[in-house]
């Protein structure tokens, strides 16, 4: 395809974005399906109208983007879509021994959703996918820097990872072993104590054992709620100091 740009009213990128996520999975789509999916709130002679328009206008301003025949609709095969590409940069993180540089540059300078500011239901699982694959891939690989001890990148990837996703263990965890594996006890206990405290601000938890164990960290129990007498007249009584 060309790098012409095409314009289309938003209900024809609705059609559009369907029909490139679906292709990752499906060579084609039902054309009742893809109607339903899309106007879910209609009725099926409106949502299928919606559909035809939505199709005409595609054609109208691109005749080879989309291909449909016996009640089937593809994306043309000429059609790069990004989000496959980028997909298969994760994949090849995910299954490759040796450094993958370029897809790993990749991965990290994709630092929005996919679709930001789209709320379509049958999007969502889609945007999920795709965040926890890049998530998981540049953990993968910022372990597999740390083995070959590269440790100043395996360092800025999970940075970059943990900037993102502060809450995710794994990440934290990638990184403080990194910094354990240089040598920088220091910054291990630092950035512990950063997710230990955020963790704990956050969702009241405390970090695993495992992770605790890893940085010499004694795992501490929750704090116990505190014993309060209420006097007559409705005041509280806090327990005495040493008691």
């Amino acid at each position: 395809m060309g790098t012409d740009r095409v314009a289309l009213p938003m209900h024809s990128r609705r059609v559009l974005a369907y029909l490139s996520l679906d292709k990752g999975s499906e060579p084609d789509c039902d054309r009742g399906l893809l109607a339903e999916r899309l106007w879910p709130d209609a009725t099926v002679d409106r949502s299928r109208a919606s559909l035809r328009t939505a199709l005409w206008r595609i054609r109208q301003a691109s005749p080879v983007l989309v291909h449909g025949a016996g009640g089937r609709v593809r994306l043309a095969d000429g059609v790069a879509v990004d989000v496959h590409d980028f997909r298969r940069s994760a994949e090849r993180v995910l299954a490759e021994q040796r450094d993958c540089a370029r897809d790993r540059q990749r991965l990290l300078a994709r630092t929005t959703d996919l679709l930001p500011g789209w709320d379509e239901t049958w999007l969502l699982l889609a945007r999920e996918q795709l965040r926890q694959l890049r998530l998981h891939a540049l953990e993968v690989e910022a372990r597999r820097l740390a083995e070959r001890g590269c440790y100043p990148e395996a360092i800025d990837v999970m940075l970059a990872v943990v900037a993102e996703e502060p809450l995710r263990e794994s990440a934290q965890a990638a990184l403080i072993e990194a910094h354990l594996c240089e040598g920088n006890v220091v910054e291990a206990r630092r950035q512990f104590t950063r997710f230990a405290e955020l963790l704990w601000t956050e969702l009241s938890i405390r970090p695993s054992p495992e992770l605790c164990g890893r940085v010499g960290a004694v795992p501490v129990p929750p704090p116990r709620p505190v014993d309060r007498q209420v006097a007559p007249g409705g005041r509280v009584l806090l327990p005495r100091m040493g008691a």
